[in-house]
């Protein structure tokens, strides 16, 4: 490597020093937070989960339900991602659907589901609906793709902060 204007090095090294390492942190992270977003989207279409799009897109930044939080203090950057869809009920105690479908749940008691069946077969929730189905006592196992996701993620994320990091570099010194 030669390097034959060291003022302008030297400013870059100080800029670098002053911001640009919080800044490069900062972008690291949203990588990282957007490519978890990325896997527990293909996990969800992998496992066939959806029928609508409101839970896939609860997983997509910035889209209604979804979670993109920072928390920045003195010693770290915290970025918080996923989806917060809730329940209809207003028991805030109760899992949102996201929840529900990863972990499992359990139908305790019969109840009316008020909505009607498509052509194509599947059945669409409708609260004003008159027509419905009773649902039946029952259990439901976790489809656990948030999960897997972050599993997979796990596995290659040092490689991808190493390949963000030296993009990140590369943007910041040259």
């Amino acid at each position: 490597m030669n390097i034959h204007d060291f003022d302008g090095l030297a400013k870059k090294f100080k800029k670098l020093s002053e911001k640009g390492v919080t800044e490069i942190l900062r972008n690291i992270a949203e990588a990282v937070g957007e490519t978890l977003l990325n896997l527990i989207i293909d996990e969800i279409d992998k496992q066939d989960l959806i029928d609508t799009g409101t839970m896939w897109n609860s997983f997509t930044r910035g889209e209604d339900g979804n979670v993109w939080e920072w928390d920045v203090d003195r010693n770290a950057i915290t970025l918080e991602v996923g989806s917060n869809l809730e329940t209809r009920s207003r028991d805030t105690g109760k899992a949102g659907y996201p929840h529900l479908i990863n972990d499992g749940y359990t139908v305790h008691k019969a109840h009316f589901v008020p909505g009607y069946w498509a052509t194509n077969g599947t059945f669409v929730h409708d609260p004003s609906a008159k027509t419905g189905f009773m649902a039946r006592p029952r259990s439901f196992i976790g489809r656990h793709y948030f999960d897997i996701a972050v599993k997979q993620l796990e596995g290659g994320m040092n490689e991808l902060i190493q390949k963000r990091l030296d993009k990140e570099l590369e943007r910041m010194l040259s």
